[in-house]
């Protein structure tokens, strides 16, 4: 997979063996390369830098479906309707290759659709309803979410479940975090790294401000304040 900005010199190709950051001196710049990325994500044709982005079978990715910008980390909403439709359609399955499992499921449906007619059957009107009930339905009226867990945890304890939801559910080819070494200290950021090639998610850092020393597992591309490309890697 490979990240192409044609006024830049360097593409930024990603792989499973280390990852990959951009980072860009110039604030002006920074603020150039998110907004287009999330143009692209929203379907935005006039960006304020070019972007493109090139997968495994060297075809131009839908932004839109294959890349998930993360600008607040804090905020970060697990059940965005991405995340959510992709938790339904998982447990929907499931309940579509056990037969038991979904004969049971719409036995008790008819039960609770029996004590209903029962309560309306003696009111003096007529009334319209659903025989059936799908899946996907139910979750909905049960207002399935998955956990946020504590308010006070840690930035890294979030970043590690952005991750597991990208690799469980698939919902993303590539994951950009902006400015995450704000956050987290060279230890955590180390161990981010790690379970991240572990679980063989594609992310990228897009970082701003001054160049700072190579992460193990890091390869950087570096744009100074006069626009020249330094391409750094730690092994």
């Amino acid at each position: 997979m490979i990240m192409r900005i044609p006024s830049f010199e360097n593409d930024i190709v990603f792989s499973e063996n280390y990852i990959s950051v951009l980072h860009i001196q110039n604030g002006t710049l920074f603020a150039r390369i998110i907004g287009s990325i999330n143009s692209l994500i929203n379907g935005v044709e006039e960006l304020n830098e070019k972007i493109i982005f090139i997968d495994e079978d060297e075809k131009i990715m839908k932004a839109s479906k294959d890349i998930m910008l993360i600008t607040d980390i804090w905020n970060f909403d697990f059940n965005q309707k991405k995340i959510q439709s992709a938790l339904f359609q998982k447990i929907e399955k499931i309940y579509q290759q056990e037969y038991e499992r979904l004969s049971d499921f719409q036995t008790h449906f008819q039960s609770l659709q029996i004590n209903a007619m029962d309560v309306w059957e003696d009111l003096p009107f007529e009334f319209e309803y659903k025989d059936s009930i799908g899946v996907q339905e139910y979750l909905k009226l049960l207002g399935l979410k998955i956990a946020m867990g504590d308010r006070d945890s840690k930035i890294i304890d979030i970043v590690l479940m952005i991750i597991d939801v990208v690799e469980y559910f698939g919902i993303a080819k590539l994951v950009v975090f902006t400015n995450l070494k704000l956050y987290l200290s060279q230890k955590e950021l180390e161990e981010v790294y790690k379970y991240i090639m572990y679980k063989k998610v594609m992310v990228l850092l897009l970082e701003t401000g001054d160049e700072k020393e190579c992460v193990k597992n890091e390869k950087i591309l570096f744009v100074d304040s006069d626009y020249d490309e330094i391409m750094m890697y730690n092994n």
